[in-house]
């Protein structure tokens, strides 16, 4: 399956991963680690602040699974299966042209009472963008949300975690809170089933944003396997207004 230029999404999740391992100059320049003072919030632009939400409270059990790239058929109906069997909640970060290709599933994602975020419109890469294009991006799978689901996401994500410091007040003209993660579950890479559920059960703790994917076989396989790891260790999984606010 291929997301916009002609680049497979494994292909485009490995690019942008090396990018930031390397240090890349974009990827660099993207975004800061949270400090220690404030961990949610990062300045990206002198004129216009935007929040980079990486977690939530650190003092309860809650955590927010959050998934990327989706809707996807075969995928997101059997994450959604495990999460309605447990009565669980999650984030969704849909890419627009997903949306209109399967809005059936978007809507199912709606109706079941998960929440729906904001991913771009074919995954791009905003960095390489002029800021006309990224716009674009944004607005047009906002656009897209309001048409087949009567919902505008107050969430956002960019593509690879990626967002120039110059690029901050497209988010804020668009009304949109951005939303990375500080637990990756690395299943872009496809490392088994077993692989993608150790990793996020190592890593998460009180307040974690986990980040998956719904798009592939491997991480429908794990997500069951997931949920009751998390239960059994007393987290709540819940969505992002329910951690963040």
């Amino acid at each position: 399956m291929v997301l916009g230029g002609g680049i497979t999404a494994a292909a485009q999740k490995v690019l942008g991963k090396m990018a930031a391992a390397s240090g890349d100059p974009l990827a660099k320049e993207s975004f800061s680690p949270a400090s220690d003072s404030n961990p949610k919030m990062t300045a990206i632009a002198p004129d216009a602040k935007i929040e980079f939400i990486t977690s939530g409270p650190a003092d309860g059990n809650r955590i927010a699974l959050t998934f990327d790239d989706g809707p996807t058929p075969g995928v997101t109906d059997r994450i959604l299966d495990e999460l309605q069997r447990r009565q669980l909640y999650a984030t969704f970060f849909m890419i627009g042209e997903r949306i209109a290709a399967a809005p059936d599933l978007a809507r199912r994602v709606m109706d079941e009472g998960h929440e729906v975020g904001n991913h771009t419109f074919t995954h791009a890469k905003l960095t390489a963008l002029p800021d006309a294009q990224a716009e674009a991006e944004i607005e047009r799978t906002q656009e897209i949300m309001a048409e087949e689901l009567q919902h505008r996401a107050v969430w956002f994500r960019p593509p690879f975690g990626l967002l120039r410091q110059n690029q901050a007040w497209i988010v804020h003209k668009a009304g949109l809170r951005a939303v990375l993660w500080n637990v990756d579950s690395a299943d872009w890479s496809q490392p088994g089933e077993a692989k993608i559920t150790e990793t996020v059960l190592a890593e998460t703790k009180p307040g974690s944003i986990i980040v998956c994917h719904d798009l592939h076989e491997q991480t429908a396989n794990s997500v069951g396997a997931i949920l009751d790891g998390l239960l059994e260790r007393g987290f709540t999984p819940t969505t992002l207004f329910e951690l963040v606010g």
